[in-house]
């Protein structure tokens, strides 16, 4: 019996070993949102300001914050998986929790689609002798990390930082060279006049389509809380990464989109890859390259963080037993393996079909169902704990929740369309549905 007890403490005392301090937990978070994307973004994002497209940077950044400081807050409360899911559960009751969880688990599912593809297509830009062999590559990528991931915690953990330090090489690279490139394009009138507005719209509106546009390039920083298990004394930690990791990544977005216009100006219209042409002109040819490579490798490690948080979203609902036990199963190695099968299966087959194309438009509707409930239950947890001590509370009251609700029913309207929104509400229903079949009969739990 003591030789059991002894086998059961080395393996959790393993486990703890194996997961995230909180320098690996700000990384994954800085992986989980940082793609390829910001390097195709900045013609698109300068097109209705100009140079002014800077301040819609820092006031994305700031509507950003409100939405992560609230996932700070509320995930001192937790030290398991599930990130919005759990926080929707414990605020509201099982039904909510299991709309949201399940909903989240469906967008990731449909993320990492996208992303595989993605890679597959970068990965064929840089070698075109692959052309045709898309799907195969993207399918072949994510069953290679689904394989990787089920053996454990620590290899995926080792993967991940890996890849997003090699990710980040270039990227710092760039803003730190553009540092000193800043002043010769203002020099050069690349910031004159500040503000361009494109012919036919008005500033309000160019803000807004501006915003949501850099918005996008942020969506994934609600992947960190989900994997809250995996980290070192999450309670804590948890909080830091979230604001560690949006705060580096602010910077290194507002340095990208500033360092492409000081080199490349009104030129930067028509660039088919800004930042490339960009860092060409600061560092000669070979900048270029070291920008595609940085390209596929920041695609590469989203790939990677969404083979480790995907699975571990759904085996999280079933282990609150609101979906059936058998998902949230784990091997010898403590990695959730039937989460990591259906994970797989339903990524290939999205990417089989094609249909991850038309799902994808539904992603940010479905994203904001993670963001409101999880603005609402900083409110509704702290009445539901009102002696609770923890690591990071926003002050001000319900102020910044509040405006964190605001700010999302804002970038809905401005970002989805009405097709969009009747299919988040077709989603809610479904999934409501699949409560009641699996769950009818349970005593809600709140």
């Amino acid at each position: 019996m003591s030789s059991e007890v002894e086998n059961v403490n080395a393996v959790e005392s393993e486990s703890e070993k194996a997961k995230f301090s909180l320098s690996g937990a700000t990384l994954y978070g800085i992986n989980a949102v940082v793609g390829s994307g910001i390097f195709l973004l900045p013609a698109t994002i300068y097109k209705d300001l100009g140079p002014a497209s800077l301040l819609a940077m820092i006031f994305d950044a700031v509507l950003v914050l409100l939405l992560a400081v609230c996932f700070a807050e509320v995930s001192c409360y937790f030290d398991k998986n599930g990130g919005a899911f759990q926080y929707s559960k414990a605020a509201f009751g099982d039904f909510v929790g299991f709309i949201v969880g399940l909903l989240g688990w469906f967008v990731t599912i449909i993320a990492w689609s996208a992303m595989a593809a993605g890679f597959a297509k970068l990965l064929i830009m840089a070698f075109p002798s692959l052309k045709g062999t898309n799907t195969f590559i993207s399918i072949a990528l994510v069953i290679l990390l689904s394989v990787i991931n089920s053996t454990g915690l620590k290899s995926s953990k080792i993967f991940t930082i890996t890849v997003t330090i090699a990710k980040l090489i270039p990227i710092f690279a760039f803003v730190f060279i553009a540092i000193f490139f800043i002043k010769g394009g203002f020099d050069k009138g690349n910031f004159t006049p500040f503000l361009q507005l494109k012919e036919g719209m008005t500033l309000p509106k160019a803000l807004g389509s501006t915003s949501m546009t850099i918005f996008y390039a942020f969506i994934g920083f609600e992947a960190l809380p989900v994997v809250a298990g995996e980290i070192k004394d999450a309670k804590k930690n948890m909080p830091r990464a979230i604001l560690g990791s949006i705060s580096v990544v602010s910077i290194l977005y507002f340095m990208i989109i500033a360092g492409t216009i000081a080199m490349l100006g009104v030129g930067i219209l028509e660039s088919g890859a800004p930042v490339q042409d960009a860092f060409g002109q600061m560092v000669g040819p070979w900048g270029k390259w070291i920008i595609s490579v940085g390209a596929l490798i920041s695609i590469l490690g989203l790939n990677v963080g969404d083979s480790m948080m995907i699975p571990r979203y759904g085996a999280s609902i079933a282990d609150e037993g609101l979906l059936p036990k058998v998902v949230s199963k784990k091997n010898s190695k403590e990695a959730p393996y039937i989460a990591i099968i259906i994970s797989c299966v339903l990524t290939s087959l999205l990417l089989l079909t094609g249909s991850f194309e038309q799902l994808a438009e539904l992603s940010v509707v479905f994203r904001f169902i993670q963001y409101i409930p999880t603005a609402l239950a900083v409110i509704f947890m702290r009445k539901k704990n009102p002696n609770a001590k923890t690591a990071f509370k926003l002050p001000f009251g319900p102020v910044i929740p509040s405006l964190a609700i605001i700010v999302s029913v804002w970038m809905l309207y401005m970002g989805a369309d009405t097709k969009s929104l009747i299919a988040g509400g077709i989603g809610i229903l479904i999934a409501a549905g699949f409560y009641f079949a699996l769950n009818g009969g349970k005593k809600q739990v709140s």
